[in-house]
């Protein structure tokens, strides 16, 4: 085989094996991405004590972590590694800058969902949980920073979860509104996204039920017409008899 043939065999292993990569890490850093959202946060939410503020700060370098060593990875196994970073500056904006951490939510969702194989992978239900999940929480850290200190019902993080756990699943209380121009923005983007994400985390829960029923549906259906001609057979075997 000659040297150009073996480079593109080369080329052609390491892609596969950055796709794999990718698709393992991809749902795993979707949730720290999501996780980071609260941790970014945490001292404007709560009033963290030194060592709650140590546990804030753990986590945040834990995350950093990940991220850095996933990029580390997917560049070196990149067989173009300058073009590789080039078409992922975001998640070189990431590494490079922590507190961007959550812009990346908004680059799987602009961009990666654009592709037909990434848009597969967002109705799946792993991939929708994730979502609704982390939407639930990204508004809630929003509109407990805006609304806090305005007169408003919601003055803590527990209270924006709560009515924001209540909004997206359409239950709507009411006891607790966001009261500022920022905070009903954040509601809209809520009830427009929340709606959309439970139901098709609803829809796709549905038919997986439906799909682990047809098997035994069509076993049982085919057990049955069996018997029907186990049955059909003995009958012809009696008739014999009674002729012979």
């Amino acid at each position: 085989m000659d040297k150009p043939s073996t480079t593109m065999a080369g080329d052609a292993r390491r892609e596969l094996l950055l796709d794999r990569i990718e698709r393992t890490t991809e749902l795993p850093m979707m949730v720290l991405s999501f996780a980071m959202v609260p941790l970014l946060a945490a001292s404007l939410l709560w009033e963290l004590r030194p060592i709650s503020h140590g546990i804030v700060l753990a986590l945040r370098i834990a995350i950093w972590v990940a991220f850095a060593a996933d990029l580390a990875v997917r560049t070196a196994i990149a067989p173009r590694r300058l073009a590789y970073v080039r078409n992922h500056w975001i998640d070189v904006i990431v590494v490079l800058f922590p507190v961007a951490r959550p812009l990346r939510i908004v680059w799987i969702i602009l961009h990666r969902s654009r592709a037909y194989r990434s848009a597969i992978r967002l109705v799946r239900v792993d991939f929708l949980a994730v979502y609704a999940v982390g939407l639930v929480l990204l508004i809630a850290t929003l509109v407990t920073l805006v609304e806090r200190g305005h007169d408003s019902p919601i003055d803590s993080f527990s209270d924006a979860l709560w009515w924001s756990i209540a909004t997206v699943t359409t239950v709507g209380y009411g006891d607790v509104v966001p009261v500022t121009q920022a905070g009903r923005i954040f509601a809209y983007a809520l009830m427009l996204g929340g709606i959309g994400l439970f139901g098709a985390l609803t829809a796709n829960l549905a038919s997986m039920l439906t799909r682990r029923e047809e098997p035994g549906a069509a076993i049982l259906v085919l057990l049955t017409e069996e018997v029907r001609e186990l049955r059909s057979a003995v009958d012809g075997l009696r008739k014999q008899d009674s002729v012979g």
